[in-house]
């Protein structure tokens, strides 16, 4: 158990230093399902949930755009996507790093001082 609240802590610090960044992906993702709801003239519904399946990478083929740029706005989406999963994946991968050094990030340090393995 203290393992894993270490991790928690972990990736709640780390977290921190890139959460503008990951804010500004969701919001991009919002907004391009906005584009195909318009441009698809589909319900917010589908819409987001298009693009949340597009941005995971999954991309089930129920729902597909048919208009040029609903197309462009699901590549945007599949490729915004790919970046907010990866960035999730490198802040747990150093939360787990972290925690296994049994060490705690300090909530001082700025991101260009961090340990970044």
């Amino acid at each position: 158990m203290r393992d894993l609240l270490l991790f928690v802590n972990n990736f709640y610090v780390i977290a921190r230093f890139v959460r503008q960044v990951f804010v500004f992906l969701c919001l991009l993702l919002m907004l391009l399902g906005l584009a195909l709801a318009w441009a698809e003239d589909w319900t917010l519904g589908d819409a987001a949930y298009f693009t949340l399946i597009t941005g995971l990478t999954v991309g089930y083929g129920d729902i597909t755009p048919v208009t040029t740029l609903g197309r462009i706005a699901s590549v945007a989406s599949a490729i915004v996507g790919v970046g907010a999963t990866g960035l999730y994946v490198a802040i747990a991968s150093k939360a787990v790093a972290t925690a296994i050094r049994g060490q705690r990030p300090r909530r001082d340090t700025k991101i260009a001082d961090a340990d970044v393995d």
